[in-house]
């Protein structure tokens, strides 16, 4: 398999990702938060984002450098925390019985935070995404606290992955070359 090919791949899985992503927000509003619908929606987006992520990396590899890779390496551990804490809440444990689960959505939010941070700035400096993509991604942990609009902030989220994916699978670039541009 080329390369190429395997980072269409994971684009794609980025998109679907994302479409997961966005299929939390209805469910939260209909079912209500953390209702086993938009948890589904949750876990599922979580292992595809985790994934996909890397392909939407390696589309700007050449320009998103070794900073962009650390990033996209700490959204995928924090992807994967976080579908462990998803599903242990589909299990029903809360951080209410168990210090460990409050200090490890602690640490799975602040290395989110870090590595959508690295990637938003680097995928900017870059210019092979477009620039709303990489404000939506930057725009969730904002929304997040946000009462009115909490239950929403998913949808910026998993539209900003269905826009990286989109881009890395269309092999599209705003103004820099991507890695598998035909020169």
């Amino acid at each position: 398999m080329k390369m190429e090919t395997a980072a269409k791949g994971l684009a794609l899985t980025a998109l679907i990702g994302g479409a997961a992503r966005i299929g939390m927000a209805p469910s939260a509003v209909i079912w209500g938060t953390d209702s086993i619908q938009e948890l589904m929606f949750g876990f599922i987006a979580c292992l595809l984002m985790g994934v996909g992520i890397f392909g939407v990396f390696m589309h700007g590899a050449n320009r998103l450098g070794i900073v962009g890779l650390a990033s996209v390496i700490l959204i995928s551990v924090s992807s994967t925390l976080t579908a462990g804490l998803v599903w242990s809440t589909m299990l029903g444990v809360t951080g209410d019985d168990h210090d460990y689960i409050a200090t490890m959505q602690s640490l799975n939010s602040s290395v989110m935070l870090v590595g959508m941070i690295g990637f938003c700035v680097q995928s900017i400096r870059a210019r092979i995404y477009p620039l709303w993509t990489a404000v939506l991604f930057l725009l969730f942990p904002f929304m997040s606290f946000v009462p009115a609009v909490a239950n929403w902030a998913a949808v910026a989220w998993g539209l900003s992955f269905i826009g990286f994916g989109y881009y890395a699978f269309k092999n599209k670039t705003v103004r820099n070359p991507a890695y598998f541009s035909q020169n």
